[in-house]
Formats: structure tokens, sequence, C-alpha cells
């Protein structure tokens, strides 16, 4: 499983990185990165491939956690878990993230790099 990034970089999060590469190029022009890709091993050299769009946000380094969920609820409300412990820190890069796409919302964030998170945000 790897991810492609807008400006080309490939992070690869786990497998073989020889699959990833050539996954990365059978993609080349079939998606427009960022995107999380799978590969599969079928048998062999032969290798299946699939890909998913993503959003991909830059968060401070000192970010701790490898996993954020951000609730934001029409009142007003605000919980965050970081790793799946609910926190009283606050995170503004995540509220950030979330722009004005939705009133009350929820965002997970899962850490790719030091400072690269892949976000989803879906609206409550």
């Amino acid at each position: 499983m790897f991810v492609s990034l807008a400006d080309g970089r490939l992070i690869g999060l786990h497998g073989p990185e020889d699959a990833m590469d050539a996954a990365a190029r059978a993609l080349r022009g079939e998606l427009e990165p960022p995107y999380r890709a799978l590969t599969v091993r079928r048998e062999g050299d032969m290798w299946a491939v699939g890909a998913v769009a993503i959003e991909v946000a830059e968060f401070p380094a000192d970010t701790e956690g490898e996993e954020l969920m951000l609730t934001v609820t029409q009142e007003g409300e605000r919980a965050l878990e970081v790793d799946g412990r609910p926190t009283l820190e606050g995170i503004d890069a995540l509220e950030r993230a979330a722009g004005d796409r939705y009133d009350a919302y929820v965002l997970r964030a899962t850490r790719l790099d030091e400072r690269l998170w892949e976000i989803g945000i879906d609206p409550l």
C-alpha cells in the first residue's frame, strides 16, 4: 500500500517497494494524485492494483498521534480524539483543513509522514 502525492512523491505504507513503483507507473494518467493505492500479488510477477483519490493536508510536525478524529456538532461543541483517546487539546490545523465546508462534521486524519496527513471529512 502506498500514497502518491501531487508533487510526484510516493509514500510507502507497507509492502514491497518494487511493487509500489510498478503500480505508480501503471496508474500514471489513470488517476490524478493524490491517491492511496493497494497492490496484491496474483501469481509470479503479476500484480493487481486498486486506487482511490484522497485528500492530503499538512499539519504541524509536532502534532501528536497517528490517527485523529475531530467532531464538531451543530451546537458548536468540539471533541478531539488522538489515537482513539479523548483529549482536551485542540488542533487548529484540523479545523482549518475542514474550512467552511460544513457547520457540523467529523474529520478523520491518518498520518502519512511527519507533516502530511490523509484526511476525510463527513458532514453530520
